[in-house]
């Protein structure tokens, strides 16, 4: 029997996203296609003003937010885990 976790967990992170996709819907896209709830704690981006950085913190069952971390990295977003928190288990 195949058990699966639908316990709400956090994953805070940093992310860099790189000039060329500042046009992107990368983040919205974290909560349509992956299904995560998304909290911008901090964001600095601005116009031809190169690399865009924000800290985010995810909710979501521990499947989404590994789909929201490989659909990242799919395109190439520089991403920096915070592991400190004590409510995941990732």
């Amino acid at each position: 029997m195949t058990i699966i976790d639908n316990r709400p967990v956090v994953k805070d992170i940093r992310l860099r996203i790189p000039e060329d996709l500042h046009g992107e819907p990368i983040i919205s896209q974290l909560t349509s296609h992956c299904g995560v709830t998304v909290n911008i704690i901090s964001a600095t981006l601005g116009v031809k003003a190169g690399s865009g950085w924000f800290y985010l913190s995810l909710t979501g069952t521990q499947a989404q937010i590994q789909t929201a971390i490989a659909y990242l990295n799919d395109v190439d977003i520089e991403i920096w885990e915070d592991n400190s928190e004590t409510n995941t288990a990732l």
